[in-house]
């Protein structure tokens, strides 16, 4: 991977908590993401605590969050319909009904670790997901695994290109 390419990489995480429960180690993916920032190879991250679900009624679209949320969403279904990709871990659309005030609410489940990533605003990849090549999902913290093995294959790179003094 290039050096423009990473130092225009931007990576937007996603979680229902800032607190690790199991299987979920959100304060390791946030301590990689910070390396990454501080050592050059990405522009930059952002941490968005976004819950189990989001409803899809109009109120929610008139505040900023929800608003900012659904566009969000409703882009990283476009990204995985045009590339051949399943999102997995929710980005599912259900409907409750509640037998007590008669009321039908709709409403999008969320992950619960959810990480993106952007060079340029375009977006690159979304994960959780799975692709048609794919036997099993790539989770958040595969993706951040592989950036840093490109991260030190490129450090290793740079290291060997550097002429010696020999």
């Amino acid at each position: 991977m290039s050096d423009e390419a990473t130092s225009s990489r931007t990576l937007e995480l996603y979680v229902r908590s800032l607190s690790s429960s199991a299987g979920v180690h959100v304060e390791s993916i946030i301590d990689r993401l910070d390396m990454f920032a501080a050592e050059g190879y990405i522009k930059d991250f952002t941490v968005t605590v976004w819950g189990e679900r989001i409803s899809t009624g109009s109120s929610v679209a008139r505040t900023d969050t929800g608003a900012s949320l659904r566009r969000r969403i409703t882009e990283f279904r476009q990204w995985a319909s045009h590339n051949g990709v399943t999102l997995e871990g929710g980005f599912e659309q259900r409907t409750v009904h509640s037998s007590i005030t008669g009321e039908t609410h709709e409403f999008v489940t969320l992950p619960t670790v959810a990480l993106a990533a952007r060079t340029d605003d375009e977006l690159d990849w979304v994960v959780p997901s799975t692709d048609e090549t794919e036997t099993e999902t790539t989770t958040p913290m595969d993706r951040v695994q592989t950036i840093a093995t490109e991260w030190q294959e490129s450090e290793t790179i740079d290291r060997a290109a550097i002429p010696s003094d020999d």
